[in-house]
């Protein structure tokens, strides 16, 4: 189980209060290509996030915490790849809000259909 505390719930609703799919110099990211398309990803983040949210004021299971991440991934993936590769990130942040080290190789799986850690 994945703890859902008063500190990371602020966090997320920092996180989903914010514009996304903007320019960003820190991620390389140019910015979507325009404001329908910038909507269109940032719906699917702060899906995610809500979702998040609304499974429990205390606590989250990995399963249910990977499956929302799981369903956005698929959502961004028919997108541009460059808001896909900054939905990622975005992804990331909501690891780091939990204190997710690692995806187990999920978010390599589901952007580039493979694991670059398993060797073939």
């Amino acid at each position: 189980m994945i703890s859902v505390n008063p500190d990371r719930v602020s966090q997320l609703e920092a996180l989903l209060e914010e514009k996304k799919f903007v320019e960003s110099s820190v991620y390389f990211y140019p910015g979507a290509p325009d404001e329908v398309s910038r909507l269109q990803a940032e719906l699917v983040i702060n899906t995610a996030i809500v979702s998040i949210l609304k499974v429990s004021e205390s606590e989250i299971s990995e399963g249910e915490f990977w499956g929302i991440i799981e369903v956005a991934a698929r959502a961004l993936s028919v997108m541009d790849s460059e808001e896909m590769d900054r939905g990622f990130t975005y992804f990331e942040q909501i690891m780091d809000v939990f204190e997710i080290a690692s995806s187990g190789g999920r978010l390599n799986q589901w952007r580039y259909g493979f694991d670059p850690t398993i060797q073939h």
